[in-house]
């Protein structure tokens, strides 16, 4: 019932789905809509495999799991953390604390990883670091686990070099770690706090003010391209105000264009809506204390990296590796954060 600070207004779901080459998915006509499930994209695979030698069907990124499994991508609300997966599921109103690795969502995800993974679907020595790099080089033609959001093919064609279809496997929903990522808060020390929150509530609310501090003076940091779609461009003197940072004054769906492809598509009003129409997860609110079960949170994230995510990015064989990690998972303490999340979120259920 407190309020500790004002969430900034931007994506508060997790879509998680795939980018693939659009000259690839051409190719090999890949129908992107009627990818509904990581699975569904075998067929398109194996032709890149037996027809584009020297390519990796899909990337990975260093040091992360970022395989075929993402929590959220099977409707499971991570409230503890991404790594330490204690979970709900986000439309269980019961609030059933379990953990996602012992799940048959877990199972079935990572063992499809590994069936990839010796198709040769996956890249089969260490991720290479320079992923990004290799992909602008033409190496990979998908990459799985990312957040697709509106206007985030530019993102991605920015990023990789390449034209791109995207497609969200996840149904969306919206988690506290998501909406808590971002938020502007006021000092404690504020010595005029009640004008500070009206400050905020400005930012949340007057196109003129957010837009003043986002991009700078009108006809001096900035001018008008198309005042109708909102979009702007620089102005002659752009340089002395630049801060390109817009999201970091709270609502980026009040906030002008500088992209012509993005004012084109709306994508701040597109986000908008995305956020609105997106369920709640029944445990929407809820924050994870760690303190009671530190040392174990700190085990069972060692265990993760260690054997979790061969698993998830497909390098191990979950006919002997999950049982292991399981087992590890165990003796690292997972079952008492499991009990403690339960506990929490109870006590909180109940306020």
């Amino acid at each position: 019932g407190k309020i500790y600070g004002v969430p900034f207004q931007e994506i508060w779901v997790k879509p998680f789905g795939f980018v693939v080459r659009q000259d690839l998915a051409d190719k090999y006509q890949l129908d992107v809509n009627a990818v509904t499930k990581y699975a569904d994209l075998e067929p398109f695979l194996a032709a890149l495999k037996a027809g584009e030698p020297g390519l990796t069907p899909t990337a990975l990124t260093e040091g992360t799991p970022a395989g075929i499994y993402m929590a959220e991508t099977v409707g499971f609300d991570p409230i503890v953390t991404q790594d330490v997966q204690a979970v709900v599921r986000y439309d269980d109103p019961a609030l059933k604390v379990f953990n996602a690795y012992e799940s048959p969502e877990f199972k079935a995800a990572v063992e499809l990883a590994n069936k990839w993974y010796k198709a040769g679907y996956l890249p089969q020595d260490l991720i290479p670091a320079d992923a990004d790099a290799q992909s602008k080089a033409g190496k990979y033609a998908i990459h799985l686990s990312q957040v697709i959001k509106p206007g985030g093919d530019v993102d991605f064609k920015s990023r990789w070099g390449f034209d791109n279809y995207t497609k969200s496997v996840t149904t969306p929903f919206k988690t506290t770690a998501a909406i808590a990522a971002s938020q502007n808060s006021i000092c404690a020390q504020s010595k005029n706090p009640e004008r500070a929150a009206m400050f905020l509530n400005l930012l949340a609310t007057d196109p003129q003010l957010y837009n003043l501090l986002a991009y700078g003076v009108e006809g001096k940091h900035w001018v008008w391209e198309d005042e109708d779609l909102r979009l702007i461009k620089a102005g002659p003197d752009k340089d002395a105000y630049n801060p390109s940072s817009n999201w970091v004054f709270g609502n980026t769906s009040i906030a002008y264009y500088s992209d012509p492809v993005a004012a084109a598509d709306q994508t701040a009003e597109q986000t908008d809506k995305l956020n609105r129409e997106s369920a709640a997860s029944a445990a929407l609110g809820f924050s994870f204390d760690p303190e009671p079960v530190k040392t174990e949170m700190a085990q069972v994230s060692a265990v993760v990296k260690e054997l979790g995510y061969p698993l998830i990015n497909g390098m191990a064989d979950p006919a002997t590796k999950l049982p292991e990690f399981i087992a590890k998972l165990k003796e690292a303490g997972m079952d008492k954060i499991v009990a403690e999340a339960q506990a929490q979120i109870d006590a909180w259920a109940q306020n």
